[in-house]
């Protein structure tokens, strides 16, 4: 009875720990209190960690602080699973002499559009070469050129299969040029799984460059952002029996308007295991949604489709992207996300559920799949959906 009184404290205690994960003023505070709320506490307080700006954060103090607390306390280790570092060699060398065992999701970033040379890439490729990381994600960096940034992945193992990258430059634009050179065979290159960009300025065209440490040949999740174009086809062309999980901007990908080199609307005819696809979009350009859709072989696998509108949608265009995602297939739930903060309307939440509504139809039973709609990301309805 004792043992069961314990368990059912500290269940307890777990449960108001995680009520107050968003608050780590009070998760402190908390680990003081009880022994019984300190270890939850701490698994929420350690489980991502995030160095600063590098601007107005003394991050190599803070970093330095950190290593110490974990070099006092070895058991706080392997808490941490994520970590955001600026990219300079005061905090990356730091990082590199503490043993992180289940650290699996790393984020660089540089704050500066500082160029990074040859003397600041090894600490961080000793980092991205932890055996445990298998996310990295690398932000508003500029490298002098490819072989500078083929530097950073020399020590990867295995594990790491997700790479995504916003805002990067490679000063110096030499596409297939001498300096870039893969040092190791072919085996030894990091074999991705998972790419994205967040970007819709730069194309990262230096990804194809066959000379760099990336194995793109089984991709199974992209999100492409803005960089469709013609070369990253044929990418998308050599993974399509891997390739289960999409996500282009529409405008981006076939509306001439919006890039210089459009691709052919069936794109998506060419992905066979296509099981998720996110299309973003704006509010007053849907009929690039419907046109890729149309892309859509009537045996399609799809069991999800999100469909980002990040303007203010026309109640027209909205009924005719209602009536295309009717005809997909009865398995397939359909997201409708429409970002509030983009549109200077004032529509409230519940106005835009009641386009939507309107749009797609009020669900009658009879389809098997679901329509969720949602505003900024929060579900606001979650029915059945009409299918036709």
């Amino acid at each position: 009875m004792a043992a069961h009184s314990v368990l059912q404290v500290q269940e307890l205690c777990d449960y108001i720990v995680d009520f107050l994960h968003d608050h780590p003023e009070t998760l402190k505070p908390c680990a003081l209190v009880s022994p019984r709320l300190a270890s939850s506490a701490q698994y929420h307080l350690f489980q991502e960690i995030r160095f600063g700006d590098g601007v107005k954060w003394n991050d190599a103090g803070a970093c330095r602080r950190f290593c110490a607390v974990l070099n006092s306390s070895p058991h706080l280790a392997p808490l941490v699973q994520r970590i955001r570092a600026c990219f300079t060699p005061d905090v990356l060398s730091q990082l590199c002499e503490v043993k992180l065992p289940n650290l699996s999701d790393l984020v660089l970033f540089r704050p500066l559009k500082d160029k990074l040379t040859p003397n600041d890439v090894p600490k961080a490729a000793r980092l991205i070469g932890f055996p445990s990381i298998r996310h990295l994600k690398l932000q508003d960096l500029v490298f002098i050129d490819i072989d500078v940034l083929s530097r950073l992945f020399q020590q990867c193992t295995h594990p790491l299969d997700s790479l995504a990258l916003s805002h990067i430059t490679i000063h110096k634009h030499l596409y297939f040029g001498p300096s870039v050179v893969f040092r190791g065979p072919a085996n030894a290159k990091v074999k991705i799984k998972t790419l994205s960009f967040d970007s819709i300025s730069n194309s990262h065209w230096w990804l194809l460059d066959p000379q760099l440490p990336f194995d793109l040949s089984g991709l199974e999740d992209v999100d492409l952002g803005g960089t469709l174009s013609v070369s990253w086809l044929s990418l998308l062309e050599s993974n399509r029996l891997s390739i289960r999980k999409l996500r282009i901007y529409a405008q981006d990908a076939i509306n001439p308007k919006f890039t210089k080199s459009p691709i052919p609307p069936t794109v998506l005819a060419s992905l066979p295991v296509l099981t998720y696809l996110t299309i973003g979009s704006l509010g007053e350009e849907l009929q690039d949604v419907e046109t890729l859709l149309e892309g859509l072989p009537p045996t399609n696998r799809l069991a999800l489709l999100r469909i980002d509108i990040m303007t203010r949608p026309r109640e027209d265009g909205l009924r005719q992207l209602g009536a295309a995602c009717a005809s997909i297939g009865t398995g397939c739930t359909v997201e409708v996300n429409l970002w509030q903060r983009y549109m200077s309307s004032g529509l409230g939440a519940s106005d835009m559920a009641g386009l939507v509504r309107a749009a797609f139809g009020e669900p009658d039973g009879k389809g098997r799949g679901r329509l969720v709609m949602r505003v900024d990301g929060a579900v606001i309805e979650n029915k059945r959906r009409i299918v036709e």
